[in-house]
């Protein structure tokens, strides 16, 4: 569909900035009057295209799509190499916004809609249980620090059931989680834990994150929005640096995918060859593993868009790229 105006959309916590390519420029609060206020100024045949902010474009992106105006949410990664492209130096949310409807004039972007009813609360309900187990891992901090100290015996059991009572509800959150996504895609749960080093919370989170693996075309293209693409610089003699990854995208996913390295390295056939054949290359551990994190998201895409079980045998994933 051809839109006659497209507006890109720079938000925050505090307020959001609309703006044409041109330059043309408004300021709004992020509430529900703020979006009210914004909808009365769009034209008819205009889209809205704003990027991924964590949680805070979620509320406007809803309220346009329930109004029936159309908005596509957007990749930052992909609107941060559009402007790196384009030389663009200033940093401001008027600049920003402006290279986002940009953009969006010469990329074909997707439609935006409204997360499937389950999957959000399930996030939600992950949200809170990450919460509570960085919670519980404090407390265990400071429990082995009183044992060290030997200090009161009623302060190390006043810390010790807190620590229990958190893992009480880890688990009451997780079980829940657990039959939400059970309704969403049971068999993608089921699937996903088949491959060996894949855990059921990262299954869980991957399931989330990526809507099922829907809007996904290809495992190059999950990798560059969770951000475990490695990245290279190099040029001519004067810069030659190691490779990276572009840590852009959800830093939970790549946390969870790089513990489940850990286990994957020793256990997973496919994972264990890369690993070795790796560190027999001079490459450091770290970078080995982060090889396997990225061949763990590829074998997840696999079996998500084959909707079958992980065969170790199976020999289509790849990985070239360290």
């Amino acid at each position: 569909m051809k839109y006659t105006t497209i507006l890109g959309i720079d938000i925050s916590k505090l307020t959001f900035d609309v703006a044409t390519k041109e330059g043309e420029h408004s300021k709004f609060d992020n509430t529900l009057e703020g979006f009210t206020i914004f909808s009365n100024t769009i034209a008819k045949d205009t889209l809205c295209v704003m990027e991924v902010t964590g949680i805070y474009h979620l509320e406007l992106a809803r309220f346009l799509y329930h109004n029936n105006i159309a908005v596509s949410v957007v990749n930052p990664l992909s609107v941060k190499r559009f402007i790196q492209m384009h030389l663009k130096r200033n940093k401001t949310d008027k600049a920003d916004a402006a290279m986002i409807a940009l953009y969006a004039t010469v990329n074909q972007v997707k439609p935006w809609v409204v997360n499937d009813e389950i999957l959000e609360k399930s996030n939600d309900y992950y949200r809170v249980m990450e919460q509570l187990i960085s919670t519980r891992a404090s407390f265990k901090n400071v429990l082995d620090a009183l044992k060290a100290k030997k200090s009161a015996v009623e302060l190390i059991q006043n810390v010790k059931l807190q620590v229990q009572n958190l893992t009480q509800e880890i688990k009451k959150i997780e079980l829940q989680l657990i039959e939400f996504i059970k309704q969403y895609d049971s068999s993608l749960l089921t699937n996903l834990k088949s491959i060996k080093g894949i855990g059921v919370r990262t299954a869980l989170v991957l399931i989330i994150t990526t809507k099922g693996f829907e809007n996904f075309e290809s495992a190059k293209q999950l990798a560059s929005y969770f951000g475990i693409a490695p990245t290279e610089k190099v040029s001519g003699t004067s810069v030659n640096g190691s490779r990276k990854i572009s840590k852009m995208g959800n830093p939970l996913v790549r946390k969870k995918l790089f513990m489940c390295s850990l286990q994957a390295s020793r256990f997973n056939k496919s994972c264990s060859q890369l690993y070795h054949r790796l560190l027999n290359k001079g490459k450091s551990k770290k970078l080995a593993l982060i090889a396997v994190s990225n061949k763990l998201l590829k074998i997840a895409f696999a079996i998500a868009k084959s909707g079958l079980p992980y065969d170790e045998n199976y020999k289509s994933v790849n990985t070239k790229i360290y």
